[in-house]
């Protein structure tokens, strides 16, 4: 497939792929075209334009975003080989989307707030002590990790107890941030003691030299675990270079290009030929036991309870 066009919508933005693009175009010769388009837009885009479709391949970072639109049929299965052998949760139930590195969602703690790791929490519960009163962040709805994560609370442990620990965090002074980006940087800046956050953020951050760590919640047998959302990646109906697409999947669920985005990002490799380095493997990860069927299903009306919480975003310009 030497040559050739591959036009990408990508609702994942940050961190930007463009290194990932630029290794694919190096070793098949096809030119990658990148739209970014805010991640809670773009499935709304691809649903105006499926009968005329502009994109190839959507990239976005939401399993239950393309979740809840894939029975429009905006999306073209495909069986990756890799994708083969992924667990449930890690593709849609036809292929029509696939996972590509995994979100779990950790602790990130600030050293300098606290410095000893015997006092770094073990649970969500934790969040609530006194010692850490005014001093946990978490972001907006804006981030759907944020929407899912409190969905797979609900699914798995029930509303009663979900929403009484959000109603003891929020008592404790949780705090909001627009983002994930905002609420890393809040860590240090705001001198709070403890993000939650998706994983890679940890990593990223370390990187830029920031004095943190990383505290995974709920992991003991029997406990809550952790949500775990994943960056996807799916071949768009109709597309006009479906054999670009296909040959850009397969490279991109590759052992080398998976153990390329933990070494630059932090992310989790789907992937278990992967070299994962100091990133945990998805294998070592105990994960809320929740169906995203049902995480799904609970979605918008998590989104309305967290809004209605004060987990609004800013608005837009």
């Amino acid at each position: 497939m030497p040559g050739g066009v591959l036009r990408v919508y990508s609702g994942r933005n940050r961190p930007d792929l463009t290194p990932i693009y630029r290794l694919f175009e190096g070793l098949t010769g096809v030119k990658v075209e990148v739209e970014m388009i805010y991640h809670l837009d773009v499935e709304q885009r691809l649903l105006r334009e499926r009968d005329d479709p502009r994109a190839d391949v959507l990239v976005t970072n939401s399993q239950v975003a393309v979740e809840a639109v894939r029975e429009t049929g905006i999306f073209e299965p495909y069986a990756a080989q890799v994708a083969r052998g992924y667990e449930d949760w890690l593709r849609a139930p036809d292929y029509s989307w696939l996972s590509f590195t995994a979100w779990p969602r950790s602790a990130m703690i600030n050293r300098r707030v606290l410095p000893d790791p015997l006092t770094w929490p073990r649970t969500l519960e934790d969040l609530a002590s006194p010692q850490l009163r005014g001093k946990v962040s978490t972001a907006t709805t804006n981030e759907e990790t944020t929407v899912s994560q409190w969905s797979s609370i609900r699914a798995a442990k029930g509303d009663e107890y979900a929403w009484r620990l959000l109603d003891r965090l929020l008592a404790n002074g949780l705090r909001t941030y627009e983002s994930n980006k905002a609420t890393r940087e809040g860590l240090i800046a705001d001198a709070n003691a403890v993000a939650l956050v998706n994983s890679s953020n940890i990593h990223v951050f370390l990187m830029e030299g920031n004095p943190v760590g990383e505290a995974w919640l709920d992991q003991d047998p029997g406990g809550l675990g952790t949500h775990v959302e994943a960056h996807v990646v799916a071949l768009v109906k109709g597309a006009e270079h479906g054999e670009a697409g296909r040959a850009f999947i397969d490279f991109l669920l590759s052992a080398e290009t998976q153990t390329l985005l933990a070494r630059l990002f932090g992310e989790t490799p789907v992937n278990p030929r992967a070299v994962t380095g100091p990133v945990r493997p998805l294998a070592e990860i105990r994960r809320t036991p929740a169906s995203l069927a049902k995480i799904t299903e609970l979605r918008d009306s998590t989104r309305a309870y967290l809004t209605k919480k004060g987990f609004a975003p800013p608005a837009r310009d």
